[in-house]
């Protein structure tokens, strides 16, 4: 279902005195500040606000709330944000005729207080007032729209004019972004056709739905305006639901006479509206009466204009033809030369005096071709097929000089009835040709080099997995080694021996980690790396992984803090990359947030999703640089500066766990603020079903 609209006229906000509902409605909840909103084309402007001359601006996203929850908005409690005056504020939605919100009618204070229940009836009602107010100035101003449009038909002589002029008034006046003329169709069918009349379809969604209707032929009874035509109607469709088009709702009427249709208007919307009474009153009139002053336009100024309009075309057509790339040629019935344009002269060698009234055949036809194009000829006057007409074909041409070159041609008759007559276009293709060989020598070269690049990579992919192999077994013996000295197997070490394999340990699990990483990394080059999905309780996966991490956040002061719900989660996923993905989340929180911080790990399921959110306050990434955080081998400026360890992998490698079980991770983060990581995965009916 697509959104309600949120355009509204910019007739519908011209009022201004409303004073006296301003007051009232101050007095009714006993509040300093009270006012109306209202929208301005998308915008929301407050208008009559009394008891606030400074800070108005804290009063819009409170009345934006409300209209978009199209209800009433009351709360009444602090507002610890920095800056925040309004501690009170009651919003009811002030709507038009078709029951969309166009304004708001509120109260505020700046302390706290109540707001009893006769006291908010009232203020309910004193919004309808509001609203009845306004759908009388909207219906003065309806007839005033119709008054303009009527009196423009009545003097204008262009039905061109007329139906824009009414197509841009309707369009200010009901606040539908999205314009578009038909008209009957020239060949009698009643078919609809467009009058290439816009207003509105520029870009986007509605660019589409004019690159559609530009060439639709609709009949009478079927669509919007289809329908609108053959019942003479207006015809309204609230949910359309063309997103792609940009079209959420539209509604068409018809502007006819005794005599039928001239024309219909057809509007659209990006959201869902609801029918308008005072839109449909107002186009079902002007419908009719724009008819009427249509039909009294001169038949005699009509064929002027069409005179007029043909003399244009034929004058633009020459001078089109005359300074064409492509050359254009026409021929008699007999195959004779009767028009031969600039390009000809150049692609061909022969000016234009020299070739007019001679044969085709005999000039510019290869020698080879020439009986094929002569029995071509015949065969069409005899039996009116031709196997050239309407097709784009490659053939060689015959220059002046005796050369041949490869020419694409285009042959069609422009009268379909009466002596045969051909025109044609021809292009010179002759540089397309060789960049066609020329393209075809480097793909194929381009392919030798690709695949000598692929075999490279294969190589370094072994290199780097063999190399990372060779380099765990003894970092793995060192570790180990490294553990029964600390234990003291081999007798007590003093402090200083201590410290240093602390660091000797601390490194080894780094170079560990890393060539863990690398041999990942190649795994997932080679599409080894693939989950083993199985059943999996997310809140025992996520509170083994922050006790894993507990330990390097209690050695910072880090107060590391689980939400993890009552309620088990279970979803379909490979416990072990899954745990990898929680402890690189984790271990970063961790790493990047400076002593005394905190970590907030939360677990919660919305819909059919599990959300996984990891959010810090440490020392964050810069804006610039989100996008690149998942690229391999990446690190923050702020890590850098700060000298903090890592390899640019660990990302990378959870951003694939993730997508891999169908799910998706985010980033978003401030410079000094702090980090927080969304891991959002699905969950399978099948496995929720089937829990105890």
């Amino acid at each position: 279902m697509n959104r309600t609209s949120t355009t509204w006229p910019q007739a519908m906000t011209e009022r201004r005195e409303f004073s006296p509902s301003v007051l009232i409605a101050a007095t009714l909840g006993r509040a300093p500040i009270a006012g109306v909103a209202l929208l301005e084309g998308d915008e929301l402007e407050l208008h009559e606000v009394r008891g606030m001359p400074h800070g108005q601006d804290e009063l819009l996203p409170l009345c934006r709330q409300t209209v978009e929850a199209d209800d009433l908005v009351l709360f009444s409690q602090p507002r610890r944000s920095a800056g925040r005056a309004v501690h009170f504020f009651a919003g009811v939605p002030v709507r038009g005729d078709d029951r969309r919100p166009v304004g708001v009618l509120f109260i505020a204070a700046r302390e706290v207080r109540n707001l009893g229940h006769d006291a908010l009836e009232a203020l309910l009602a004193l919004g309808r007032q509001l609203e009845r107010q306004l759908d009388a100035d909207r219906a003065v101003r309806a007839v005033e729209a119709r008054s303009r449009m009527v009196s423009m038909a009545h003097r204008a002589s262009d039905l061109t004019e007329v139906l824009r002029f009414c197509l841009d008034e309707v369009c200010v006046h009901s606040g539908w972004p999205v314009g578009h003329v038909c008209v009957p169709a020239d060949d009698g069918t009643g078919e609809l056709v467009s009058a290439k009349l816009w207003h509105g379809a520029d870009d986007g969604g509605p660019a589409r739905l004019r690159e559609i209707l530009w060439d639709t032929r609709v009949s009478p009874g079927v669509g919007l305006c289809g329908e609108a035509a053959d019942s003479l109607r207006p015809k309204w469709m609230a949910d359309l639901d063309l997103p792609e088009l940009g079209v959420g709702s539209g509604f068409a009427f018809p502007v006819h006479c005794e005599s039928g249709v001239v024309a219909v208007l057809e509007f659209y919307d990006p959201g869902v509206r609801r029918p308008s009474p005072l839109v449909l009153d107002l186009v079902t009139e002007l419908g009719r009466e724009v008819g009427l002053a249509v039909a009294r336009m001169s038949d005699r100024a009509e064929l002027v204009r069409s005179q007029t309009t043909l003399r244009e075309t034929v004058r633009r057509l020459r001078t089109i033809i005359g300074t064409a790339h492509d050359a254009f040629i026409a021929l008699d019935e007999d195959g004779c030369v009767t028009e031969w344009n600039a390009a000809a002269e150049r692609m061909f060698g022969w000016p234009h005096a020299d070739i007019i009234g001679r044969l085709l055949a005999d000039t510019v036809v290869p020698e080879r071709f020439r009986a094929d194009h002569v029995a071509g000829i015949a065969r069409l006057k005899a039996t009116g097929e031709g196997s050239v007409l309407g097709r784009q074909i490659e053939l060689a041409g015959l220059r002046r000089d005796g050369q041949e070159f490869p020419i694409e041609l285009y042959v069609w008759q422009p009268q379909p009835s009466g002596p045969y007559r051909f025109n044609a276009f021809v292009r010179d293709v002759s540089e397309r040709k060789e960049a066609e060989r020329a393209l075809r020598d480097a793909y194929s070269r381009e392919q030798e080099v690709v695949e000598e690049l692929r075999g490279l990579d294969r190589i370094k992919t072994d290199f780097i997995a063999n190399v990372s192999h060779e380099l765990r077994t003894p970092l793995t013996s060192i570790s180990g080694y490294l553990e029964l000295l600390v234990d003291g197997v081999a007798g007590d070490l003093t402090d200083d021996q201590q410290e240093m394999t602390s660091i000797i340990q601390r490194n080894t699990g780094r170079l560990l980690r890393l060539v863990e990483d690398i041999l990942t990394v190649g795994k997932i080059d080679s599409g080894q790396f693939q989950p083993a999905v199985e059943a999996t309780e997310l809140g025992a996966l996520v509170e083994a992984a922050a006790k894993s991490v507990e330990p390097a956040a209690i050695r910072k002061a880090i107060t590391l803090v689980r939400q993890l719900g009552a309620e088990p989660i279970v979803v379909r996923a490979d416990p072990n990359q899954l745990d990898r993905a929680l402890m690189n989340v984790l271990s970063n929180a961790v790493k990047f947030t400076p002593a005394a911080g905190s970590v907030v790990i939360r677990v919660r399921r919305v819909g059919n999703e599990v959300r996984i959110t990891v959010a810090d306050t440490g020392i964050g990434i810069a804006q610039d640089e989100l996008p690149k955080l998942f690229t391999r081998f990446f690190r923050s400026s702020l890590a850098i500066e700060h000298e903090i360890q890592g390899t640019g992998l660990g990302l990378a490698i959870v951003k694939h766990i993730v997508e891999r079980h169908g799910g998706d991770i985010s980033v978003a983060s401030r410079p000094g603020e702090g980090t927080m990581v969304a891991i959002v995965l699905p969950i399978d009916p099948d496995v929720v079903s089937a829990q105890p």
